[in-house]
């Protein structure tokens, strides 16, 4: 009787250890669900976070938007918001190696008056389909190419490469070329000399205010100046003022960086150097 009641009790045992786990699982998959239904970023949070450190990966960091919504911030998807939020800009991203022969190609293609426009636009196409294929290892990207045909070219360095991290800007015009064409380079003409001037305050601005959104709040700003030679002073209401120190003509070269995130592109203001009511 003794080992019938243990055999009993035994089986009894066992049944309530499964009913629980049965249970335990019944009652995980209901949370899993209402936490899927109500807080699904959690999950592709825990997804990310489980990503992070493999290699090839480029790190991610999450970031509220404007509107609220809770977006993957990795360094192709930065890049695809902005060609989606400045469709005329075109973007390319290089590696420090292929960034100086870019510059030196371009130099190849200019002519003291003139740039024939079907070569520049072979050049883009080809660094288009160059820049598709580079999709695969943007981690080791160290060079961003903002070109606005006609208008500028604006260069950005990444360090470390693959990172979000700006350290150096500069302008040019489109149809400069040359070794000297790089972030901490200069160009050979005023306006995009005080461009480049007004451009290491914005950067150093983002990086100290939001290092996190540094990147994407560099490049809305630099995608500003695609109407560097249309838009009038937002103060004096003209184009062009002359610069006495200078004797030049010049159009409005300061765009405010305090305002990047609460305005698009298209909507910043712009000013001329004697304009600008505070630096920035």
């Amino acid at each position: 009787m003794g080992l019938a009641h243990a055999t009993r009790l035994s089986r009894w045992c066992c049944c309530s250890l499964c009913l629980e786990a049965s249970t335990s699982r019944l009652a995980l998959k209901a949370f899993t669900d209402q936490k899927r239904r109500f807080f699904p970023h959690l999950e592709d949070e825990v997804v990310s976070h489980l990503h992070d450190g493999q290699p090839g990966d480029t790190k991610k960091s999450k970031l509220f938007t404007s509107n609220g919504y809770l977006e993957e911030k990795s360094l192709s998807e930065i890049l695809k918001n902005l060609e989606h939020e400045v469709p005329n800009i075109k973007i390319f991203t290089y590696w420090h190696l292929d960034w100086s022969k870019r510059a030196s190609s371009l130099a190849s293609l200019l002519d003291d008056d003139f740039v024939d426009p079907s070569k520049e636009l072979n050049l883009q196409n080809m660094d288009k389909s160059r820049s598709d294929a580079l999709t695969t290892t943007i981690d080791q990207v160290a060079v961003i190419e903002l070109l606005v045909p006609s208008i500028f070219r604006a260069v950005v360095s990444l360090h470390p490469a693959g990172s979000t991290d700006p350290d150096a800007v500069a302008f040019f015009s489109p149809t400069e070329g040359g070794s000297y064409l790089h972030a901490r380079g200069t160009s050979v003409h005023h306006v995009f000399k005080h461009v480049k001037e007004h451009a290491d305050k914005a950067l150093q601005y983002f990086i100290n205010a939001e290092p996190s959104k540094a990147l994407p709040l560099l490049l809305r700003w630099i995608a500003s100046y695609q109407t560097l030679f249309t838009k009038v002073c937002s103060k004096c209401r003209r184009l062009l003022m002359m610069d006495k120190s200078l004797a030049l003509l010049l159009p409005p070269v300061h765009r405010p960086y305090h305002q990047t995130s609460n305005v698009g592109p298209d909507l910043q203001e712009a000013y001329h150097i004697g304009c600008s009511s505070y630096d920035g």
